[in-house]
């Protein structure tokens, strides 16, 4: 097949913009062609190199497979596609010799992350308005941010135990904490209100698990998982937010199965960052990975102090994770709360915490 000079000239632009350095060129054509291009050509420029080697294929007749074999070297490269499929009035050799991803004539759009789902918008955006109202800002005393929680049964909260240890000690009375929910701005910004605002019940603590102390370098145990369980004065998910006749806040239901954190994919985060109105965090490229007893999960997306107690969602809004502790410039970590839940059961709470009945 013999091309003209307008055709030489867009395929010598489309191998150079693809392969960029001689060396990846030399590399190809050994790879691809067993053939060593400084037998073709003695250029060392990229252009003279190219120029050649297409001059090579013309002369000798392998002109498709030079196009393909550079398709397959750099699977998804736009201006190699278009050449391909304008350049030649029989494409059928597309649908045979290119990867499949290839093969559709016109395709522009791929699949580029496996392990990012496309979501349904209105699924998507009624869940995160559920659960927003299901998060709170956790204060002691009154007016003084702590960290964050939220409700998994409709008088229950968790939080982290450090967020609540002060109180855990005694060191600060139960009376003087606050839990306050609907603390979010609208769309332009401004304060929706102060929000609606929940107290603790005199016998308040229905579970514990401390944290690893900081100067112990080992993994937590089981029973090192950093979170608190608090009964409410009132039953807040039960409760309906807004006027009367309004839905019931609700609650976040606990996972059922065991979540698999595979690395690099998204996680979201609902939080009250240095005591702020709700924000969401999240990252498509989070999750770093869990460690040996999967009891930390690390990954990429921002918090602050008041974060903490805060949960982590899939991209599903599916409960993933408790987030509890950060190391600046490095990541930040969360307990998986498929290994909060399996304590939870062996504590005898589960079933109970999944009946959606008032603890």
């Amino acid at each position: 097949m013999t091309i003209s000079g307008d055709q030489h000239e867009k395929l010598s632009e489309a191998l150079r913009d693809a392969f960029r350095r001689p060396n990846r060129f030399e590399e190809f054509v050994k790879y691809r062609f067993d053939k060593n291009i400084y037998d073709i050509t003695i250029a060392e420029d990229l252009r003279e190199l190219a120029f050649d080697l297409i001059n090579e294929a013309d002369r000798q007749g392998w002109v498709r497979t030079l196009i393909l074999g550079a398709l397959q070297s750099n699977p998804g490269h736009q201006k190699l596609i278009e050449f391909a499929e304008n350049f030649f009035s029989d494409t059928s050799f597309l649908d045979t010799s290119l990867p499949l991803e290839l093969s559709a004539r016109g395709t522009r759009e791929k699949i580029i992350r496996q392990t990012n789902s496309f979501l349904d918008v209105d699924e998507w955006l009624v869940k995160l308005s559920q659960i927003q109202a299901q998060v709170c800002r956790i204060e002691f005393p009154k007016g003084k941010e702590q960290g964050t929680g939220f409700l998994i049964a409709p008088n229950m909260l968790i939080t982290n135990f450090h967020v609540m240890e002060d109180v855990i000690k005694g060191e600060v009375a139960y009376n003087d904490v606050i839990l306050r929910f609907d603390y979010r701005k609208s769309a332009g910004g401004i304060l929706k209100t102060n929000g609606t605002e929940y107290c603790l019940t005199k016998n308040w603590l229905i579970d514990q698990s401390p944290y690893l102390p900081d100067n112990e370098n080992r993994l937590p145990t089981l029973d090192e998982l950093d979170y608190t369980l608090l009964r409410l004065d009132g039953e807040p998910g039960n409760t309906p937010v807004g006027e009367k006749g309004s839905p019931a806040r609700g609650w976040i239901e606990l996972p059922i199965k065991p979540y698999k954190f595979l690395p690099n994919t998204p996680l979201f985060i609902l939080q009250h960052p240095m005591g702020q109105p709700l924000k969401l965090a999240f990252d498509t490229d989070a999750i770093i990975g869990v460690n040996e007893n999967n009891t930390i999960v690390k990954y990429r997306v921002n918090t602050e102090n008041g974060s903490s107690g805060s949960p982590c969602f899939n991209s599903s809004w599916d409960l993933v994770a408790l987030h509890h502790m950060g190391f600046e410039g490095q990541y930040n970590a969360g307990t998986p709360f498929n290994t909060i839940c399996s304590r939870l059961d062996k504590q005898g709470l589960l079933e109970n915490v999944r009946s959606g009945k008032v603890i």
